[in-house]
């Protein structure tokens, strides 16, 4: 049999060419994917949630496609200052120490913690590696002593500077190609920098930078007593895990300029090349049609919103509405979140797990544990276009229309006994691992409530009384089971009538 990919052939938005592309890698079937991952000084907040879903997403399909990837997601623990573009400030990880009186690794060790917390609540696969910026200090310094080499880095009172003016004169790479830049442009509107008067050029970006007195987190050097820039390390911890070049890049869009044009550039001084041959960007999330920020008073951590502990929250809400309302959009769209939205989406959840359950027990009753495609399986118009929307793009939102779709031919076909296999695994295969929906963990999803919950359940409901009346008890008693595990109790009443309740799951 071959390949998935080869049966679906992947292609999607790269942000470095600004098309969408066949996607092809360097050594097939393996994959090399590096994200941007958090730095860890507060708690993980919707903007982490947005980004992570998306690359969980491009991490769960590249793998039901049939690829072998190795994802790497970094945890940035020292070098990004409070103002990026000026790079100056405090560390902002110690900063955090200094205000709370901790050890600069406890708050990372604190933090980490809970955005591996949140991303669990939020059924994000971990990635294959997750290295840490201050585990690969050593490193670091050896890429910054090629860079030097190359000609394109100099040092200046013991910090160590990109020599932007050089790299853009020897034309092996142009500039802001990636974030679309024009390096005269920004040359021309510079603004005064702190710092600046180190530089060449005020658009020079940090290395290396000597640590002033009092600055917490510092390692020896060549040049000085520092730490490392923050560009540097995203640089030495993809090519020491992926390689000189590797398949993907990502990272939020806000993380095109500086972040990765600085990447690309460190590459090429390095290892005179581009780091990836495809990028991926997540575009940004909002709060009520307003950038989510601290002095607005819509900044919401995720803790936040699975407590409703927050004056723009009307309640609690399950980390699975929380991921179904992201899938909701796709990828590369702006997301505005908002809890009007969110009971869209609790709704749209309720009908994808009732229908979940139903299949599940369907699936259960004949014994069948096969994957999405078996030998001999003849896809149909909506399984094929399951594969078809995420293999474009990453399509969520069209995949759930699909989904829907096939949710509505269920019920009467499973009553009808007709045999079903293939597209109820690839109903459970889609709903589980290409979109990572699992029933809630809480039972915070609308119970009798909901209007379209309750045509479903009763479509479910319907389907297991005609099992009880051809006394085919199994088929009964499975869909009642599966339900209950999905949070979903059945009430069976003296008169045969039977009504349900949303509760914790069994």
């Amino acid at each position: 049999m071959e390949p998935v990919y080869d049966l679906y052939p992947l292609s999607f938005y790269n942000s470095l060419t600004r098309t969408k592309e066949r996607f092809v890698p360097i050594e097939e079937p393996h994959v090399g994917m590096y994200v941007c991952g958090p730095t860890v000084y507060s708690d993980p907040h919707l903007g982490h949630a947005r980004t992570a879903v998306a690359f969980d997403i491009v991490f769960r399909y590249l793998r039901a496609l049939g690829y072998r990837v190795r994802y790497v997601r970094n945890i940035t623990d020292v070098g990004h200052l409070e103002d990026e573009l000026a790079e100056a400030g405090e560390d902002k990880i110690g900063k955090r120490a200094r205000l709370e009186r901790l050890e600069p690794m406890e708050v990372v060790q604190r933090y980490t913690l809970s955005y591996h917390d949140g991303m669990r609540e939020m059924n994000c696969l971990p990635p294959s590696v997750e290295p840490r910026a201050s585990g690969h200090i050593i490193e670091q310094i050896e890429v910054v002593k090629k860079i030097i080499d190359a000609g394109l880095a100099y040092e200046k009172d013991g910090s160590v500077y990109f020599d932007l003016e050089s790299y853009v004169s020897r034309g092996d790479s142009a500039y802001g190609t990636l974030s679309g830049k024009v390096f005269e442009d920004l040359r021309a509107n510079t603004r005064s920098t702190v710092g600046a008067e180190d530089k060449k050029s005020a658009l020079d970006f940090a290395l290396w930078k000597r640590a002033e007195p009092g600055h917490i987190m510092h390692w020896p050097s060549p040049w000085s007593d520092g730490f490392p820039g923050w560009h540097l390390e995203c640089t030495t911890m993809s090519t020491k895990y992926l390689g000189e070049r590797f398949d993907i890049h990502g990272g939020g869009l806000d993380l095109q300029f500086p972040h990765h044009e600085a990447e690309i550039a460190q590459n090429h001084g390095a290892f005179g090349k581009d780091p990836a041959n495809y990028w991926i960007h997540s575009n940004m999330l909002t709060v009520n049609g307003r950038k989510m920020a601290r002095s607005l008073g819509n900044f919401i951590t995720l803790e936040q919103v699975f407590s409703g502990d927050h004056p723009a929250l009307e309640r609690a809400w399950d980390p699975m509405v929380i991921r179904f309302f992201v899938l909701q959009s796709h990828y590369r769209s702006t997301l505005d979140f908002s809890n009007e939205a969110l009971q869209g989406a609790e709704r749209g959840l309720s009908r994808l797990m009732t229908t979940l359950a139903a299949v599940e027990a369907y699936l259960n009753r004949r014994g069948d544990t096969g994957s999405a495609i078996e030998p001999g399986d003849e896809p149909s118009d909506l399984t094929r276009q399951c594969w078809e929307a995420m293999s474009d793009d990453f399509h969520t939102p069209r995949t759930i229309a699909v989904l829907f779709e096939m949710a509505k031919l269920f019920p009467e076909a499973i009553a009808a006994g007709e045999s079903l296999d293939h597209a109820a695994r690839t109903f459970r295969f889609f709903v589980r691992d290409v979109l990572g929906l699992i029933p809630p963990a809480t039972g915070k999803v609308s119970g009798g409530g909901t209007e379209k919950l309750d045509a479903a359940m009763k479509i479910v409901i319907d389907i297991r009384r005609n099992a009880r009346s051809q006394r085919d008890f199994q088929t009964a008693d499975m869909i009642r089971d599966a339900l209950s595990e999905a949070g979903i109790e059945l009430l069976d009443a003296p008169d045969g009538s039977t009504t349900y309740r949303v509760g914790k799951p069994g």
